[in-house]
């Protein structure tokens, strides 16, 4: 059991760095949609906005980066769980769990839909990039409500601090 109380600052760095990314890329996804759209319909030939570069580079940069933090995890821990309900601490596993699962399937799926010219697997990037917003939101106001209501002081794990 581990007894840190907050995370290592490259590990909160990377935290707020790859959310930054995924939420620049999420407003990135019209222009990256008009470009795949218009790379379907001519067949794959053309050349695409620096809108859509963008989100392509920062999809590369989340995984890239994703994988250094589940490095940096697996190296240097996580602090001890806060005390909750069993319930309530399955419930953070499983949706971290989903989280990950997503930040690495939403660039994947991505990269397949781009790749191959695929409508199909565009609405599943889209789908997927839809479920890792909402439980994204879900993390931060869950995190809202253990800190402010439940007094756990779980923010202070993620920022940099004293």
């Amino acid at each position: 059991m581990s007894t840190k109380t907050r995370y290592d600052f490259s590990q909160i760095v990377l935290h707020w760095l790859i959310a930054i990314l995924i939420g620049a890329n999420y407003l990135l996804g019209d222009a990256m949609s008009d470009a795949f759209k218009a790379l379907v319909r001519s067949g794959g030939t053309g050349t695409i906005d620096g809108g859509a570069n963008a989100h392509r580079a920062i999809g590369v940069a989340v995984v890239v980066l994703l994988l250094v933090r589940v490095a940096l995890r697996v190296l240097k821990g996580a602090p001890a769980e806060v005390p909750t309900t069993k319930l309530m601490q399955l419930a953070a596993k499983a949706g971290h769990l989903a989280l990950y699962i997503l930040m690495f399937a939403v660039p994947f799926s991505g990269f397949l839909a781009f790749n191959g010219l695929s409508r199909d697997l565009g609405e599943v990037h889209e789908v997927l990039t839809n479920l890792l917003m909402l439980l994204a939101f879900g993390h931060a106001l869950l995190a809202f409500y253990h800190h402010y209501i439940l007094k756990g002081g779980i923010l202070s794990r993620m920022i940099p601090g004293k």
